[in-house]
């Protein structure tokens, strides 16, 4: 009977690495897409995910550099995200500062739909706006 039990561990175990590999791979990166908008001497760019789902938990970076392309450190960054064909809520998150001219956020998009993100960023006393259109499909 002892050797019976072995026999069929060998194809048990190699299932449970399949079925964890699968679920590792799944929970891995999402695959991001890099914009970028200029504006008042500046570039604003925006990471983000390539084709959001709603209701999934997403991080999204901005980096802002000068024409000479080095860092430009604002006073505050936040986010702004809209569906401009519907009035909603304001949900305007704070970014955090990640790095020299990176700043980043991590929201949940609350329904499928074109999306608009504006990022406002305070430098030297004025206000930086570039948007970024977007859709968030189904979850």
């Amino acid at each position: 009977m002892f050797k019976h039990s072995v026999r069929w561990r060998a194809p048990f175990h190699i299932i449970l690495l399949v079925v964890a590999g699968i679920s590792i791979g799944a929970c891995g990166a999402t695959p991001t897409i890099v914009e970028e908008r200029a504006v008042d001497g500046l570039t604003i760019a925006l990471e983000r995910p390539a084709q959001p789902v709603a209701l999934r938990n997403y991080a999204f970076t901005a980096t802002i550099t000068n024409a000479a392309d080095q860092p430009v450190e604002a006073d505050l960054v936040y986010f702004d995200f809209t569906m401009p064909q519907m009035e909603m809520g304001v949900h305007q998150p704070i970014a955090d500062r990640l790095g020299p001219g990176k700043y980043g956020v991590r929201t949940i998009y609350s329904m499928e739909g074109d999306w608009r993100i504006t990022i406002v960023a305070t430098i030297e006393g004025r206000d930086v706006r570039v948007w970024f259109d977007h859709p968030v499909l189904p979850p």
